[in-house]
C-alpha cells in the first residue's frame, strides 16, 4: 500500500454503508412494545476496512486472557514510513450468547474502534423503533427497517457534511399501482457518482404534507412526507428552499429515483407549496 498513516486513518474512518450496519435493542419500554435500537459492525465488516485500507499482509490480530471470561485483542498495522507494527489494545467478557465467540468479536470491534474504525456510531442519536419480544429474546419489526436506514443515512450525512447530487426533473410517469411504505434516504457522498438512470417516482395525487425536516449536510434538507393515503415517503430537496416547514403542504411534487454506490434515494426535483 502507498498510503501515508494520515491517510490510512482517514479511509479507516470513513462511514459504512448503512447494508453493512447491524442493529440491536439496546433497552425496551416497560410494555415491551417499543425499545432502543444502537448500530453496530460484525467482525466481517472491520476485517473487510481493514484488508481495502492496508491490505491483508499489512494487519494483524492477537488475543490474551483478560481475567476470568473476558479478553484483550490488539489490532497491529504495519507503519512503512517507521518500518515497524503500530498496535493497539481493548478488550471485552464473554457475551451472553456463543460467550467465547462473542467475547472475541466483541473485543476486535472495541480495538478496531480505537483504530477508528465504526467509531461515529457512538455519536449517533438513540432511535426508537416497534419490537416483537418473547421468553427468549427481543426483535426489531421488519417494518422498521427502512425507519432505521433512513435515519442511520440522514445521521451520517450530517455528521461528514455531504449531499446528494442535484439534478434537472425528469418527465413524469404514471403512478405505482401500490404506494410504497417507507422510502429508504441512503447515504449521500461527496465523492459519489449517481450510477442510475433518471426515473421519476410519483405518489397518486403528487400532494404531501411535511411531516418533519432534517438537516442533511449544507447543501440539503432530509423530509418526511406524507402522502394522501396515509404513506411515508423520505426524500431530499435543497436546504436553500427556505418555503418548506413542517406542516406544508406541496402541491404536483415530482421525484427522482436514484442509486449510488451507498444505496437508493428519492430527490425531490419539482413542487408548488400550497
Amino acid at each position: 500500500m502507498n498510503l501515508n498513516h494520515e491517510e490510512i486513518i482517514k479511509r479507516l474512518r470513513e462511514p459504512f454503508a448503512s447494508k453493512d450496519v447491524e442493529w440491536k435493542i439496546q433497552v425496551t419500554t416497560q410494555d415491551k412494545a417499543r425499545g432502543m435500537a444502537v448500530a453496530y459492525l460484525d467482525a466481517r465488516a472491520v476485517q473487510k476496512r481493514l484488508d481495502e485500507v492496508v491490505g491483508p499482509f499489512n494487519w494483524k490480530n492477537v488475543y490474551s486472557l483478560w481475567h476470568d471470561n473476558s479478553q484483550i485483542c490488539g489490532i497491529s498495522i504495519y507503519n512503512a514510513e517507521r518500518n515497524e507494527w503500530v498496535t493497539k489494545f481493548d478488550g471485552a467478557e464473554n457475551s451472553d450468547i456463543e460467550p467465547i465467540k462473542g467475547g472475541l468479536s466483541d473485543a476486535l470491534k472495541r480495538a478496531a474502534s480505537a483504530w477508528g474504525i465504526g467509531r461515529y456510531l457512538y455519536e449517533m442519536d438513540d432511535i426508537w423503533v416497534e419490537v416483537e419480544t418473547n421468553e427468549k429474546s427481543t426483535t426489531i419489526r421488519e417494518n422498521q427497517m427502512g425507519k432505521l436506514e433512513a435515519e442511520y443515512n440522514a445521521a451520517v450525512n450530517k455528521m461528514f457534511g455531504a449531499a446528494p447530487e442535484q439534478q434537472a426533473a425528469p418527465a413524469p410517469v404514471a403512478p405505482p399501482a401500490k404506494p410504497t411504505p417507507t422510502s429508504v434516504a441512503p447515504l449521500p457522498s461527496a465523492t459519489l457518482t449517481d450510477t442510475s438512470t433518471a426515473s421519476p417516482v410519483k405518489d397518486s395525487q403528487n400532494d404531501f404534507k411535511v411531516q418533519s425536516i432534517k438537516p442533511s449536510g449544507k447543501a440539503s434538507q432530509l423530509l418526511e412526507l406524507i402522502g394522501g393515503t396515509g404513506e411515508v415517503i423520505t426524500a431530499y430537496i435543497k436546504a436553500s428552499d427556505q418555503v418548506i416547514t413542517v406542516g406544508s403542504h406541496l402541491r404536483g411534487v415530482q421525484m427522482e429515483r436514484k442509486n449510488s454506490s451507498f444505496g437508493e434515494y428519492n430527490l425531490i426535483t419539482d413542487y408548488k407549496a400550497a
